[in-house]
């Protein structure tokens, strides 16, 4: 479902209020400004969402010079105890305004009729019940971890438990879960490498492995065993800087990247994009252009065994594995950058592109 509407730029470009995602800061900054209003700095490029900034951006709101307002879901409610602490620790003497601003951000829905899109690309798979009524306010929920049932988000939340029958068939759950759609986390900023035929080892990885997700803490030991079978597995020691990140990881044929806390990680869109085929465990969310196994990347099952096994398949055919890295690389660019995720959400909720055109749906 759409909403097409002409919005007060008439197919011109269209305008955006985003309110802590940085999505369309960064992918059309000419057409958005931007607001913090989070329970933790944001940096110096974060201008708080203050009161001369709510009132301002209010009268906005109301006279249609925004399209459409894009905020996060944020983990804790603006009433939280943990959430004024945090910001009484962090922001010192800009407390007070931060504080305006996370509940200004909360509370500024009630007062304007733009459409409005909640990107909530948190690690957990739930949505809180403080979150409900940005659901109901919302046009789309984009949920990174979006469980392949989606009725799975709403556990221990509104229900004491996993959501049964009767819950299930409320009408207010049918709405809420109607608007629910997938996000991926994407990549936050463009490679500084380039993708290199030039290949030096067979499997890159880098990254915590305990205290991790169980995946990465078993699948390491796994993982480094394959040396002994003449696999050049490159594991480095201890931290590297981003530059040195991207070189190697460009130089492997595969990258493991299983998942951390969550599922969806930069390492999937980073290592397609510099022409290295990703090794995943198979996904456990509902996503939104998926990566094909076999095509793009290798999926393995995490039980003992099915990541050496993965890893020695696909490094059987060499020819087909370079195939693969191009096809992701460009399935990436179009649909996983900045831009692509940003174009995805305007499309779903106007119906329209960031330029101001009609865009198709799928």
């Amino acid at each position: 479902m759409t909403v097409d509407i002409a919005g007060a730029s008439g197919g011109s470009k269209l305008r955006i209020l985003d309110i802590n995602t940085r999505l369309f800061l960064n992918a059309a900054p000419d057409q958005t400004d931007f607001f913090w209003a989070a329970r933790k700095p944001g940096g110096s490029q974060a201008p708080l969402f203050g009161p001369r900034a709510f009132f301002r951006t209010l009268e906005k709101l109301r006279d249609g010079d925004y399209d459409l307002v894009v905020v996060d879901g944020p983990t804790l409610p603006a009433w939280h105890p943990r959430t004024w602490l945090t910001a009484l620790r962090d922001y010192h003497v800009r407390a007070p305004k931060a504080l305006f601003a996370i509940a200004a951000a909360r509370l500024m829905h009630r007062f304007h009729d733009v459409p409005v899109a909640v990107i909530d690309i948190n690690d957990s798979f739930g949505i809180g019940a403080h979150n409900f009524g940005l659901i109901d306010r919302c046009h789309s929920y984009f949920k990174r971890e979006l469980t392949a049932d989606k009725w799975q988000v709403f556990f221990k939340s509104s229900h004491w438990d996993l959501p049964g029958r009767r819950w299930r068939l409320k009408k207010s759950s049918q709405r809420r879960i109607r608007k629910l759609r997938p996000i991926h986390l994407g990549y936050p900023r463009k490679p500084t490498a380039e993708p290199t035929t030039m290949k030096t080892s067979d499997v890159f990885f880098a990254g915590d492995t305990h205290p991790n997700s169980t995946v990465r803490s078993d699948g390491i030991e796994e993982l480094l065993a394959l040396r002994n079978e003449g696999y050049v597995i490159d594991v480095p020691d201890g931290p590297l800087d981003r530059n040195t990140f991207y070189q190697r990881l460009a130089s492997a044929r595969l990258a493991w990247s299983p998942m951390g806390y969550g599922w969806d990680c930069y390492r999937h869109y980073e290592a397609s994009e510099l022409g290295t085929v990703p090794v995943m465990n198979y996904p456990t969310i509902y996503q939104h252009k998926p990566f094909r196994n076999g095509e793009h990347c290798f999926y393995y099952s995490p039980e003992p065994g099915g990541l050496s096994r993965a890893v020695r398949g696909a490094l059987q055919d060499p020819d087909r594995l370079a195939g693969m890295a191009i096809a992701a690389r460009a399935y990436t660019l179009e649909h996983h950058t900045l831009r692509a995720r940003a174009e995805y959400v305007v499309a779903t909720v106007l119906g329209r592109s960031l330029d101001g055109a009609p865009a198709r749906v799928e």
